[in-house]
């Protein structure tokens, strides 16, 4: 399911888009030593407190991480080796004999035997690793409903997607060039209709009940420069124990919205805070900017990945049951391919992606100057989640979209520069 997830952002975002315990030692003391040892120092509230159960969760996240990418890569792989990519196309092609529609039905048996051939890691890691560490109440069943409501969404955009995909390359000499423009008007769709029509699939949202945290909001998105806004709650404590909060959507479908979660585990004031971020982000354009930067991305991605595909299936092709990169049976290897290069991409991608959370930080605590309740939502964050808060910084340079949650507890807590008399970076003031 990982992997069919990775398929549909890379045919949606541009047909691309162990938290290890690091122990510390201290030397003992000489046997000659006679002053007394230093009282110890008070924990200080801006402090996460760091428990066994978080450095194991955060160790099995990162291990996953790494564990899935290889599992999604084998299960390609015995796709293609068992021939099972194949027999799923002759057997599309004997209920249909139009290349587009025959894709579409290719989609839909491929869907099920990758949801199938990686259901065991995704159990383990969506279901049974949140119940082990208490960041989810939802039952088997409902659990199953979601995955049932994922997998429909992925068979009706997938299915369409990937025909229009494989028409493309089989029409176009230069097919990675044609599906790189085609992904751009997608993308910017998916972005416009992803609020009003698929989130709502899973979870209900409602205009924000607290009168006067809305109010707030408002109040407080007029003053980053953001007129407009709609401010809505989502059920998401039906899912998770977790929080989180973000501004999505485009034109008509732009909204806030804040899970229900973090309305009862935050202050007032630790909300606008956490809100003053993701508005730094509309307002600073980091969407377009993303798109940007991830069409960039893809336009290598493609442009190489046309060469290893073809190199693949002159070589590969007649054993694995196909003579072009446009049969259906080839998807497996197409999309092998460009899970291996964005793959390799990763850190080039998590860095410019925690740029864009720094600066949206910076925003916030420019536009509320609120240090502390930042620093506070942030350990809450932290605590409330079991993520390591100073993980291994390798880890942290190859996939982290987000800066560790140390370092911006580190960052919020000295970064004020009103109190030295000098200008926001980012947030200027209407005047």
């Amino acid at each position: 399911m990982k992997r069919t997830l990775l398929f549909g952002a890379i045919l949606l975002m541009a047909m691309t888009a162990s938290s290890y315990a690091q122990a510390t030692t201290t030397a003992a003391a000489p046997a000659t030593q006679t002053a007394p040892a230093p009282a110890a120092k008070p924990a200080s509230r801006f402090e996460v407190k760091i428990s066994p159960e978080m450095l194991k969760h955060s160790y099995i996240e990162e291990a996953l991480y790494f564990v899935e990418w290889i599992y999604d890569v084998a299960v390609l792989l015995i796709l293609l080796a068992t021939g099972l990519s194949k027999h799923m196309r002759d057997l599309a092609a004997r209920m249909v004999r139009r290349p587009f529609v025959l894709a579409m039905i290719y989609f839909a048996l491929y869907l099920v035997a990758s949801a199938i051939l990686e259901f065991p890691l995704t159990y383990y890691a969506d279901y049974v690793v949140p119940h082990k560490f208490n960041l989810t109440t939802q039952s088997f069943g409902s659990w199953m409903s979601d995955m049932g409501k994922g997998l429909g969404v992925s068979l009706i955009l997938g299915s369409l997607l990937t025909a229009l995909a494989l028409w493309g390359i089989r029409s176009v000499k230069r097919w990675w060039l044609a599906l790189w423009i085609g992904s751009i008007p997608v993308i910017i769709f998916l972005i416009v209709i992803t609020p009003i029509f698929i989130d709502p699939i899973f979870n209900r949202f409602v205009p924000l009940k607290d009168a006067v945290l809305k109010q707030q909001l408002l109040d407080e998105a007029s003053r980053a420069g953001i007129e407009g806004s709609r401010v809505y709650q989502v059920d998401k404590s039906k899912q998770t124990t977790t929080m989180n909060a973000y501004v999505t959507g485009m034109g008509p479908s732009k909204r806030i919205v804040l899970w229900d979660t973090l309305i009862a585990k935050l202050t007032h004031e630790e909300i606008l805070t956490v809100m003053g971020h993701e508005m730094g982000h509309y307002v600073l354009n980091h969407l377009w900017k993303a798109l940007a930067f991830a069409l960039t991305i893809a336009l290598f991605v493609f442009f190489a990945g046309q060469r290893i595909v073809d190199w693949g299936v002159a070589r590969y092709g007649p054993r694995w049951g196909f003579e072009q990169a446009g049969d259906p049976a080839a998807l497996p290897w197409l999309l092998l391919t460009l899970s291996i290069l964005t793959f390799i991409l990763s850190p080039v991608m998590s860095g410019f992606s925690r740029h864009l959370e720094h600066q949206a930080d910076m925003f916030g605590l420019e536009l509320t100057h609120g240090n502390a309740a930042m620093a506070t939502a942030f350990i809450k964050f932290a605590e409330d989640s079991k993520a390591d808060p100073r993980p291994n910084e390798l880890l942290e340079w190859w996939h982290h979209s987000h800066p560790t949650l140390g370092r911006r507890i580190d960052f919020v807590l000295g970064y004020k520069p009103w109190e030295k008399g000098q200008p926001n970076e980012l947030w200027k003031p209407k005047s």
